[in-house]
């Protein structure tokens, strides 16, 4: 399995980004706050039914303990950082005295460079958070570092939470490596004031979609759905829903598994409809030269009438605006094609690994059961921001800002229909996703066809596949 290869965009600089939108906005963001890795995350499902299995392994394998145990995990955050999972980790202590836990901080890249020399060494970690992309983990993998956690996975149940769309993405070979985490989406945010002022309701409809374009220009808003190109990753967010929309789970997963080509019938016209959206103005005279912090902080000032994108993007909107973010809502993007379902977009931006040679894995994996599978510590991920446990989600009586819940709403309306991926730059190779990402320019510049784009992606995929970096196919059953 080849899971983490993380591309220089949102992974890498999503902290600076947030810090500058609020410098935009007049203001810094605080530690500890909702960011693009903290709220949705990359094929997971929420729901709305409760989901709790408490931490069953304890009495077996914590409070039997003769001697005391000592755990070592490594968390993706920057060093002093104090959040939910800080504190979870905390109270995990205080219930299991003779378990004492230390963090390492290794910052906010989740391809951490040490982790391999560090396992290499027998140095490495009991438990650490790391990317689920193709990359680190495959060598990870293939060394033998990564605990099996299917006995786990069925023994504790967390069969019945985690969906099987994630199982996929975080398996091979018959067998869990990781256990997914922070659930990303991405959806369309929209100011309802600019709506009611330009007598538009929400787009059900892609011509409504395009009529609401058309109708903003008109108005005098150079740039009605902000779109930042120069940074080239948020075109592919857009990619990344559309393929999806157009090709539905199954299509995609052939691809990524199968015998399925990115050149397919589906793929071109998705593409065409990128353009389209471009051609017509909806971007702007030029969303090459826009840079995707700056369209967010312009969103929030009006500027802007519509951004596609996630929730990350909520809380410097909260703290500029405070009680005005009332003034903004969201919507899922109209399906392209009349009368196809509409998907929602959702992948995991992290996992959760276990040393294959810990001294007490039956400790590290009830850690991970208390920390992500307990009603009570799920509700805590949910209202610090820290992080969206994947499965269904019990959010009665959970506190979170009213554009949030809505976005989870969104979600969960379309949930039967399947989800796709909101970011396949985290789930395809490496050269695949600079190929991407270039192309995805020269396609809005005019320099390339929707044809020509999707061949020159299908080659960099058979590259890719022909030297063995992409994910190989996943999937876990429990007797």
């Amino acid at each position: 399995m080849d899971r983490t290869r993380q591309p220089i965009d949102r992974h890498h600089i999503e902290e600076d980004e947030r810090v500058n939108i609020g410098r935009s906005l007049g203001f810094v963001p605080g530690g500890g706050g909702m960011t693009r890795r903290g709220l949705l995350q990359r094929g997971a499902a929420l729901g709305l039914s409760a989901s709790a299995f408490g931490s069953v392994l304890s009495s077996q394998a914590v409070a039997a303990q003769d001697e005391p145990v000592e755990l070592a995990v490594w968390l993706t955050e920057d060093p002093g950082t104090a959040n939910a999972v800080t504190e979870l980790i905390a109270e995990y202590m205080q219930e299991n005295p003779n378990v004492t836990i230390t963090t390492t901080f290794t910052g906010s890249d989740i391809v951490n460079p040490t982790l391999i020399p560090a396992l290499n060494a027998g140095e490495g970690p009991d438990v650490w958070m790391g990317g689920t992309g193709p990359g680190q983990p495959a060598a990870i993998i293939e060394a033998g570092h990564a605990l099996d956690l299917t006995p786990y996975f069925c023994d504790l149940g967390w069969n019945e939470i985690i969906p099987a769309g994630i199982v996929n993405y975080t398996s091979s070979d018959g067998k869990l490596w990781a256990v997914g985490d922070a659930v990303e989406t991405t959806v369309m945010f929209y100011n309802k004031d600019i709506f009611a002022e330009n007598g538009l309701e929400v787009p059900t409809t892609w011509d409504e979609l395009m009529t609401a374009c058309n109708t903003l220009a008109q108005a005098g808003f150079a740039m009605p759905i902000g779109l930042g190109g120069a940074d080239k990753y948020p075109i592919s967010w857009w990619q990344s829903m559309l393929w999806g929309r157009y090709a539905g789970p199954e299509v995609i997963d052939n691809v990524m598994f199968g015998e399925g080509r990115w050149d397919e019938e589906p793929f071109v016209q998705a593409t065409a409809k990128l353009k389209e959206l471009n051609d017509g103005g909806c971007f702007g005279p030029n969303p090459l030269a826009e840079v995707q912090d700056d369209v967010e902080a312009r969103f929030w000032r009006s500027e802007i009438p519509m951004v596609y994108t996630g929730p990350w993007i909520i809380e410097p909107g909260i703290q500029a605006l405070g009680e005005e973010i009332s003034k903004f809502g969201a919507f899922q993007v109209p399906p392209p094609v009349e009368g196809t379902p509409l998907y929602p977009t959702e992948d995991i931006g992290s996992g959760w690994y276990v040393n294959a040679k810990s001294e007490h894995p039956d400790v590290a994996v009830d850690l991970l059961n208390f920390m992500l599978f307990r009603e009570e510590s799920r509700q805590k991920l949910l209202e610090s921001g820290s992080s969206v446990p994947v499965g269904e989600l019990n959010l009665e009586g959970v506190e979170l800002p009213a554009l949030v819940e809505e976005v989870f709403a969104l979600t969960n309306e379309f949930r039967e229909n399947g989800t796709v991926h909101a970011f396949l730059d985290t789930v395809t190779p490496a050269s695949m996703t600079d190929v991407t990402y270039d192309g995805l320019q020269a396609l809005l510049a005019g320099q390339m066809t929707p044809e020509d784009f999707t061949a020159t992606v299908q080659a960099a995929w058979e590259a890719a596949k022909a030297e063995n970096q992409h994910l190989q196919p996943g999937g876990v059953t429990c007797e």
